[in-house]
């Protein structure tokens, strides 16, 4: 007996749980571990996380509404969700990156931390960092598109590339000049000498300055990044061609340009890290070094249109690519790259965004995020983990553990014959079994039965189209309807309501039962109970356990 209760708990032993995560090794460095990821749904996120002192912002992109509605995130280092600020308006092709700002005060006036937002919608929002509340917000021109490039923070004043043109603005909003370029797509804007300049689809070079805007034609292409800005101001330019692409050196004293090599499609973001410029494409990664010419000091053959990091030392950018990753290449003195291999994660897809890397008392971050929108933070050190979270996986173990046993039972009971010993035992383990998945039984349940009914079956068309593709609450008391639109991200239809209500300035009583928890009344209205419908299907389960899809309608109607 002793021998069979030791092989018991061997068996026990294998199949518990494990803690897990991706654990990387980066050369010599410490070792990243994940400290937890998230996935912002159908969307996709084009530009690299940014971080300050106290928080994470992210944004996301769509291409449509039923995908997702773009949306600006703030999350707290522990990776829940301080706040969010979505704009239904917005032409879903949001590529230009964040900026964060600390508070300040000059000639402009004061502002407070602020997060700089510019929407292909043209809008541009200056959100106060700690809160999301729009400190200030300006309308730029829209031609298709609004502002899909790059802006340029200096002091107290912030530079914008508008869809055809160069605004310059103050920290606390006022506008200090505004100028008309060439149409543009995804153009950065760098600062050299005593001009701005930024390029355009025409292959045009602006020149910008407060009072004027002045083009220089490079070559039939387009100038999709910022220009880098170089020794005695000059600039060095990555054009994107039909044949490929073309990088040139652009003397700003003389207005020549000069070809420095040609090479791969789709230009990636230039950068400078040390002494050197780096550039990328779908062919080559290059290192440049420029004085009164530029010379290619070294290439790697990797694919990557994206965004370039110098992550401790480390050159990484994403591989645009199926499989993702990341390259990793050390930068030598004399400007050689050397390959490192590449760094896979879970999730690996395609990827454009650059990565985030901060250090915090002698602990090392990084903030990867690929086109799927899945975004994870990793770190040499444990993050403290939610106390809510601590015991989570306890449930789970002692569920495996009692039905090891109970298994293990039965089939000795089994084995010496005694049938109706092992019935009870496998009767006991079934009962368990249920009593843990009951949730998931129910959900998977929910899913089932909403399914079958489409959103549109319960659209009313005089609501907002921008609501279209978003989870829609309605709340239908004897004297009057309240409605609320464009919520996203609820899983159930508790969540969705209560955040209606909240929305509303309406209280939601919830009672708990074996079953889940139900709505009793809403905003101190009770009467005979409500019942709610989800895309015009009556609700069979607890409104905890009925699930929500992305674009699910929701309508309680008082008995």
């Amino acid at each position: 007996m002793r021998s069979k209760f030791l092989v018991l708990v061997v068996i026990a032993t294998f199949c518990l749980p494990l803690a897990s995560g991706e654990n990387h090794q980066k050369g010599d460095e410490a070792e990243f571990i994940l400290q937890w990821d998230i996935d912002f749904g159908e969307v996709y996120v084009s530009t690299q996380p940014i971080s300050s002192d106290q928080a994470i912002f992210v944004r996301t992109s769509s291409s449509s509404l039923s995908q997702g509605i773009p949306s600006v995130y703030s999350l707290k280092f522990s990776g829940e969700e301080e706040w969010r600020v979505q704009n239904p308006n917005s032409t879903f092709q949001d590529m230009s990156p964040l900026e964060f700002v600390k508070s300040g005060t000059g000639d402009c006036g004061t502002w407070p931390d602020m997060v700089l937002v510019g929407w292909s919608d043209g809008l541009f929002q200056a959100l106060n960092a700690n809160t999301g509340a729009v400190v200030w917000q300006y309308q730029t021109e829209v031609n298709s598109w609004g502002i899909t490039g790059s802006m340029l923070i200096e002091d107290e004043t912030v530079t914008l590339p508008t869809r055809q043109g160069v605004d310059k603005l103050c920290l606390n909003g006022v506008v200090e000049f505004s100028h008309e370029t060439g149409v543009g797509w995804r153009n950065g804007i760098t600062r050299a000498g005593d001009s701005y300049w930024i390029g355009d689809e025409a292959g045009n070079l602006w020149s910008v300055t407060n009072q004027s805007a002045t083009k220089y034609f490079i070559a039939q292409g387009k100038i999709r990044h910022a220009p880098i800005s170089l020794v005695n101001d000059n600039l060095l330019i990555h054009l994107q061609t039909d044949s490929g692409s073309t990088i040139y050196h652009f003397n700003t004293s003389s207005k020549h340009s000069s070809v420095v090599i040609n090479s791969g499609y789709s230009p990636g973001i230039p950068t400078i890290i040390g002494d050197y410029v780096i550039t990328t494409d779908s062919q080559y990664l290059r290192s440049i070094s420029c004085d009164i010419v530029c010379n290619i000091n070294d290439f790697e053959i990797f694919r990557s249109n994206g965004e370039i990091s110098n992550v401790f030392g480390t050159i990484m950018l994403p591989q645009n690519t199926a499989d993702g990753g990341y390259g990793q290449f050390e930068l030598s003195i004399d400007g050689n790259l050397i390959s490192l291999g590449i760094m896979n994660y879970a999730d690996d897809w395609y990827g454009t965004a650059g990565i985030e890397s901060w250090a915090s008392d002698g602990v090392k971050y990084m903030l990867l995020v690929n086109d799927n929108a899945n975004l994870k933070m990793y770190s040499t050190n444990e993050v403290p983990i939610p106390q809510d979270n601590q015991n989570s996986d306890w449930p789970t173990i002692l569920a495996i553990l009692s039905a090891l046993i109970l298994i293990s039972t039965s089939s000795i009971q089994l084995l010496r014959e005694r049938f109706q010993s092992a019935f009870k035992f496998l009767i006991l383990f079934v009962t368990i079994l249920l009593f843990f998945t009951f949730d998931e039984i129910i959900e998977t349940w929910s899913e089932l039965v909403n399914d079958d009914a489409p959103a549109s079956d319960a659209w009313n068309n005089e609501w907002p189209e921008e609501w279209l593709g978003t989870q829609v609450v309605v709340f239908e008391f004897k004297e009057e309807t309240v409605v609320t639109g464009g919520l996203l991200g609820n899983n159930n239809v508790l969540e969705a309501s209560l955040e209606a209500a909240n929305q509303q300035g309406l209280e939601i009583e919830v009672i708990e039962s074996s079953l889940g928890k139900y709505v009793v009344s809403i905003n101190n209205v009770a009467g005979e109970g409500w019942e709610y419908t989800v895309n015009g299907q009556p609700g069979t389960l607890s409104a905890e356990f009925s699930s929500l899809q992305s674009d699910g309608i929701v309508v309680w109607k008082q008995l």
